[in-house]
């Protein structure tokens, strides 16, 4: 499996999403590093790092948990690994998000908005205004509001549109990269399988090593599908690669404190 390197931060961040929230104590992160060749010193900057950053923080002790403003980011990507069930049956109406207005100077402003933007699978049409599948399975409202929590300014303009022309219709599709995504959920889900069917043959530290590493991968690309309807992805294949996300981060789980278990009593 060839991944990039894993640094300090990231592995903090996804050992407590793969804990799915619960908290970590800095004897399982030490532990954890090894794995990967990180050292002791690097773990302890980070952990001093992300809790000034305000994303953890301590509950006792050597012990720390995503504070309340990550666990709503937290829980966002752990319920979309539960499994896709935000979207409804799409009458060929599309969401529009219309920025014109809010200028592009401000590039904090500008990141926070197309951060959140792209969250929720909207693309530019054209400068300025966005658009997606109005297929959502929330109402006009609470996007609105979701995509305000999520880095939009309030001053923005949303509204839904029934009707494009024909030229425009035609080119929408392009708009997002269609064939990658059917390419990758049926590579992933693939890759999953083929790993779980054979997981059972490898030590138990290289087994949970590969599923946090397999894992970082996979809800990557989940986070950031923009949950098109059938008009446009084949929603099976779709839906097959969140189940096989599903069953990796299970495994995950129960080789993650399958190894603690072994480790924690050999530590210090």
């Amino acid at each position: 499996m060839t991944i990039a390197k894993m640094n300090a931060r990231d592995l903090i961040v996804d050992l407590l999403l793969g804990l799915q929230g619960r908290e970590i104590s800095i004897k399982q992160i030490i532990i954890a590093a090894k794995l990967f060749e990180i050292s002791e010193n690097s773990i302890r900057v980070a952990v001093t790092r992300l809790s000034s950053d305000g994303v953890i923080e301590a509950i006792e002790r050597g012990v720390y948990q995503f504070t309340a403003k990550s666990h709503e980011w937290a829980d966002v990507m752990l319920n979309r690994k539960n499994g896709i069930k935000q979207t409804k049956q799409w009458e060929q109406q599309y969401l529009a998000v219309f920025t014109g207005e809010l200028g592009r100077v401000d590039r904090t402003a500008l990141n926070r908005r197309e951060r959140a933007l792209k969250h929720f699978g909207f693309k530019e049409l054209e400068q300025g205004i966005y658009i997606r599948p109005d297929n959502l399975a929330i109402s006009f409202n609470d996007i609105f509001l979701a995509l305000q929590a999520s880095g939009l300014e309030q001053s923005a303009k949303i509204c839904q549109i029934s009707h494009f022309d024909e030229t425009t219709l035609a080119n929408i599709p392009e708009l997002w990269s269609t064939q990658t995504l059917n390419q990758n959920y049926k590579k992933y889900s693939q890759m999953i399988q083929k790993w779980l069917e054979t997981v059972e043959q490898l030590t138990l530290d290289h087994a949970a090593k590969e599923s946090l590493l397999l894992g970082r991968q996979t809800i990557s690309l989940l986070m950031n599908d923009p949950l098109l309807p059938e008009d446009f992805v084949d929603v099976q294949l779709r839906e097959q690669f969140a189940l096989s996300v599903q069953q990796l981060d299970q495994t995950g789980l129960e080789l993650w404190q399958r190894f603690y278990d072994v480790n924690l009593t050999q530590y210090y």
